[in-house]
């Protein structure tokens, strides 16, 4: 793809955000970027359902930004990945919110001829979970299967260590730019993935801080890119749940290992069997049911059982375990991170006080790009709750269902805009 088409691509991206839901709405009447740029304001209002904030947003048509990120991945060897280019992942075109481009770090896998399976789980694991984790990872990989992670503290980390030590290939995405290691201590892990053949993949540019919002908005790809999804040890309040609904509403099928309803680490596990996912014990239990369910990925004819439990070593050495826990910058952080030796020094956010009572609070400035990453029934939910005072979700008038109102507060509060309160009452942030 020539240069300007790739700055077109990212000029795209960039105007509208990480929204897949706009971006369709655009792919319904343009099919390249360059058509998009070109058209005047009579042209983009014509496409049904943009907010004025989109129209707004298309209408900057100042391209130096996006010609400094090109620059950027030239100069650090990360590849573009266009939603028209042939090395975008095919399987991301049947997901409902796409992303417009990619930055990728590696060798672009063979999605279309592999067995994709995405795992995923708490970060702050349990013994058992993360035994567990490492145990399905090497199997699995072992086997054949591509396994597919967020990267993220604790069981992401520990899967993508097994599926590398048992000599297959992985796939991280990330939820900031691919030249910022995060978390920091996972930077010799991403180095390990890429010269092992594996990649590391993001819808954010060079330079991109993680935030808060990012990761449950990245948990998409991550199911998008797979043909299953497994929980291997997930909380209430996990983001791995995040994944598991994308999962569920890309039609695929999600597994999840039973947790004793004492080990509150894995809470959501058992509820994610409750609401239809299935049990997975072992390796076998995917290998045997998937080895002819998809005839064009193959996997081994045989399973090579993992003896003598997680390597902590090698955990270890490549950060996994044995670190100091960094905080997560909240939304608000704008500080751009220091970077020394290809690893991230994340600033530290401010804790925010607790809300001991549902009181009145001045919501709080939601950034543009956040507001563009909802799905309609969230922004509608979002829309319809009152900024000055609390609510209980029977209350909130957005035209959907209790149960689809449910699901949107959920990803909500995930992302930070709205807050749980006594009384099973939300409030905005």
């Amino acid at each position: 793809m020539e240069r300007k088409e790739l700055i077109d691509w990212i000029w795209l991206s960039e105007t509208i955000g990480r929204s897949g839901f706009v971006f369709r709405k655009l792919l319904s009447r343009f099919d390249r970027p360059n058509e998009l740029y070109a058209a005047d304001e009579e042209t983009i209002r014509k496409i049904p359902n943009l907010t004025e904030r989109n129209i707004a947003a298309l209408m900057q048509k100042d391209q130096s930004a996006a010609v400094k990120i090109l620059d950027d991945c030239e100069r650090l060897g990360i590849s573009v990945l266009p939603y028209g280019s042939n090395q975008y992942p095919r399987i991301l075109h049947e997901i409902a919110d796409p992303p417009p481009l990619l930055y990728a770090a590696g060798k672009i896998p063979d999605f279309e001829n592999s067995f994709c399976v995405a795992m995923v789980g708490t970060r702050k694991m349990s013994e058992a979970g993360m035994q567990n984790a490492y145990r399905l990872s090497w199997e699995l990989s072992s086997s054949g299967a591509l396994v597919i992670s967020g990267l993220a503290e604790g069981i992401d980390g520990v899967c993508a260590v097994g599926a590398i030590q048992g000599g297959g290939k992985t796939v991280a995405v990330v939820g900031c730019g691919l030249d910022i290691a995060y978390p920091a201590h996972h930077g010799k892990l991403m180095n390990r993935i890429v010269a092992t053949g594996g990649a590391i993949f993001s819808e954010y540019p060079p330079g991109t801080p993680p935030a808060q919002f990012h990761f449950p908005i990245r948990n998409r790809i991550i199911s998008g890119l797979s043909q299953i999804v497994i929980v291997v040890e997930a909380g209430m309040s996990s983001g791995s749940l995040i994944t598991a609904r994308e999962a569920f509403s890309q039609g695929k099928k999600v597994f999840a290992v039973p947790a004793d309803p004492d080990t509150h680490s894995a809470d959501g596990n058992n509820k994610l069997l409750q609401d239809g996912a299935q049990v997975v014990l072992e390796s076998r239990d995917i290998l045997e049911r998937f080895r002819y369910a998809f005839p064009d990925r193959q996997l081994s004819g045989h399973i090579k059982p993992l003896l003598g439990g997680a390597d902590r070593a090698v955990l270890r050495e490549y950060g996994v375990i044995g670190f100091e826990t960094p905080e997560l910058p909240r939304q608000k952080e704008t500080r751009q991170p220091e970077q020394t030796g290809g690893s991230a020094k994340v600033p530290k956010a401010t804790a925010t006080p607790k809300t001991a009572a549902p009181e009145a609070k001045a919501p709080s400035v939601i950034p543009d790009e956040l507001l563009q990453s909802l799905d309609p029934v969230q922004l509608a939910v979002l829309e319809a709750m009152p900024d000055d005072f609390p609510v209980v979700p029977e209350n909130i008038r957005a035209g959907y269902s209790l149960g689809e109102v449910m699901a949107a507060l959920t990803i909500l509060e995930v992302l930070g805009i709205v807050r749980k309160l006594p009384g099973s009452m939300y409030g905005k942030t």
